[in-house]
C-alpha cells in the first residue's frame, strides 16, 4: 500500500512533467499564434503560461508538505496559489473576449498554422493523461489544490480541442471566422476555471474564519 509520502513524491513527479511540457507548449503556441495572427493560438499559449504558474505553485505547496510542514502552512500555500490563479485567469478572460469580439467585428485575417495543429493534438492527449493522474493522486491525498489543478489540466485539454477545431477550420476550409469563435469557446472554459478557483479561495477563507 502506498504511503502518503509516496503519493506526494508521485504528485511532484507528475507536476514537474506537466511543467516541462507546458514550457514547450507555451513557446510553440505563442510562436504559432504570432505567425498565424491567430487569437485562439495565442490565447492557448497564454493559458499555458498560467497553467505553468499554477503547477509551479502546486509544486511549492507539495514540497512544503513533503518537508513536514503543519496543516496551517499547507492550507496557506493552497490559498495563495488559488488567489494568484484567479487573478491571472481573470486577465486572460478579458483578453480573450475582447480580442475575439474585435476580430469578429474587423474580420481580421488569420493564416493557417500547421505548427499550431501539431501542438494542440499533442497537448490534447498529454493533458488528459496529466489530468487523470493528478485527480487520482488528489483524491488519495485529499488535496483540494491538486484536484483543482487536475481540473485545470482537463480545461487545457478542452481548450486544445476547441482551438484545434478553429485552426483546422482556417487551414482546411478557409473559415477565418472559426478563429474568434473558437477563442470564445476557450474563453468559456477559462471562465469556468476561474470560477472554480474563486470558489476555492472563498471556501478556504471561510474555513479560516471559523
Amino acid at each position: 500500500m502506498h504511503t502518503r509520502a509516496q503519493h506526494i513524491t508521485q504528485a511532484l513527479a507528475w507536476e514537474i512533467a506537466a511543467i516541462l511540457w507546458m514550457v514547450v507548449e507555451a513557446i510553440l503556441s505563442l510562436e504559432a499564434g504570432y505567425r498565424a495572427h491567430s487569437l485562439a493560438l495565442t490565447g492557448f499559449g497564454a493559458d499555458s503560461l498560467i497553467e505553468l504558474v499554477s503547477a509551479s505553485l502546486l509544486v511549492w505547496r507539495l514540497r512544503i508538505e513533503a518537508r513536514g510542514a503543519d496543516d496551517h502552512a499547507v492550507d496557506h500555500a493552497e490559498a495563495k496559489a488559488a488567489r494568484w490563479t484567479v487573478g491571472f485567469l481573470g486577465l486572460l478572460l478579458l483578453y480573450l473576449i475582447g480580442g475575439a469580439l474585435w476580430a469578429l467585428v474587423t474580420s481580421s485575417t488569420v493564416r493557417p498554422s500547421p505548427l499550431g495543429i501539431i501542438v494542440m493534438i499533442i497537448s490534447s492527449l498529454l493533458m488528459v493523461l496529466f489530468a487523470r493522474q493528478k485527480m487520482k493522486l488528489g483524491i488519495a491525498l485529499k488535496s483540494a489544490a491538486l484536484k483543482a489543478d487536475a481540473t485545470e489540466s482537463w480545461t487545457c485539454a478542452y481548450m486544445a480541442w476547441a482551438g484545434l477545431g478553429g485552426t483546422l477550420g482556417v487551414w482546411a476550409l478557409r473559415w477565418t471566422w472559426m478563429d474568434p469563435v473558437s477563442t470564445l469557446a476557450i474563453a468559456y472554459w477559462v471562465a469556468r476555471e476561474a470560477w472554480d478557483a474563486f470558489e476555492e479561495v472563498r471556501e478556504t477563507a471561510d474555513s479560516a474564519r471559523q
